[in-house]
């Protein structure tokens, strides 16, 4: 016998993050005539379309119309059988895999084995998102939320922490970070936000001054990214260029530095050049990393196209001067 769970149909068009408990028969009470057709589609997107009873009609939920009932019953559906899943269906295909009887590849992985996973599924929602492929971006969301709750699993198999100490400790964070929200702080506009986010952190990490906030700084980010926070972090206290002007002119200073280093020199010359860069895209409000990887994009879509050409006229790469593959390279740009 299934257990029954029984709300209101006030609660389920109220809360933004109702879900079913798993097994459980659904009971929807107090239904109103205003309120079916949200209350219908609402269901058939979190249960699925169907078949259920409406006091004495049984249909599909498409298909039921309102003529006074107040009593809406959702049969609990086989796990393997359900239309629709939530969050904690997946904490349970993590267990249920990783159980004694599940998958051999699943119940061998630790935090450590699955590590890297989190950065290249990261990065392929970051491609998705700069191709605006919205069914891809869906995929790639799904398999970022895997990694959290796949850690969160193992975890818990190791007596660590567990996905309710996850949740817990990220609701938390989210409240206290955003006292202009949850609390009294004033924020008129999305720069007086993100600075009361950044006070609240602070004051969570117990970070006395902008040094501490840097060193917190992961090292193991893409080196722009670090870079770009470092400068973001020091232009709290004044130290920064006053427009993006004045740091271009950083740049070229970096740019005959570096030209003019010794072989003992050039790395870290070079490495003071990308920094100044890095400052002068930050001044403009152009994060480093994408802006790379999209110029990296660029180059390799618009060297294709050279390359193609090249080959095409029965010539190699090798055998023609700069000159000649600069000015095919223009034409490519100029068809874009």
């Amino acid at each position: 016998m299934s257990d029954i769970y029984k709300v209101t149909a006030g609660s389920v068009l109220q809360n933004r993050a109702f879900s079913v408990p798993q097994g459980a028969e659904l009971r929807v009470e107090g239904i109103e005539e205003k309120d079916f057709p949200a209350l219908r589609d609402k269901l058939i997107h979190i249960v699925g379309d169907v078949v259920c009873r409406l006091d004495g009609k049984e249909g599909r939920l498409s298909a039921l119309s309102y003529a006074g009932e107040t009593l809406l019953t959702v049969p609990a559906s086989p796990f393997l059988e359900k239309e629709r899943f939530d969050f904690y269906d997946l904490i349970y295909i993590i267990h249920r895999l990783r159980d004694e009887d599940g998958c051999e590849w699943d119940k061998a992985q630790t935090h450590e084995s699955i590590r890297s996973n989190a950065v290249e599924e990261a990065l392929e929602l970051v491609e998705a998102i700069n191709n605006k492929d919205i069914p891809n971006m869906q995929e790639e969301t799904g398999d970022v939320l895997l990694q959290g709750a796949f850690h969160a699993v193992i975890a818990e198999d190791g007596k660590e922490y567990d996905i309710y100490d996850v949740l817990s400790a990220m609701c938390k964070k989210l409240i206290f970070r955003h006292p202009h929200v949850f609390g009294t702080v004033k924020a008129a506009n999305a720069e007086e936000a993100l600075a009361a986010w950044e006070a609240a952190k602070m004051k969570e990490k117990k970070q006395k001054n902008v040094t501490e906030r840097m060193t917190h700084i992961a090292g193991s980010l893409p080196q722009t990214m670090r870079a770009a926070k470092v400068q973001k972090y020091a232009a709290t206290v004044g130290f920064d260029f006053a427009s993006a002007e004045e740091s271009a002119k950083k740049v070229s200073e970096e740019l005959a530095e570096f030209l003019a280093a010794e072989d003992a020199e050039k790395e870290m010359e070079g490495g003071d050049l990308l920094f100044a860069a890095i400052n002068t895209l930050r001044k403009r409000g152009v994060n480093p990393e994408m802006a790379l990887l999209r110029s990296v994009d660029k180059f390799v879509r618009r060297f294709s196209k050279v390359e193609e050409r090249v080959l095409a006229s029965g010539r190699k790469m090798q055998d023609l001067g700069i000159e000649e593959l600069d000015r095919i390279y223009e034409e490519v740009k100029g068809e874009e």
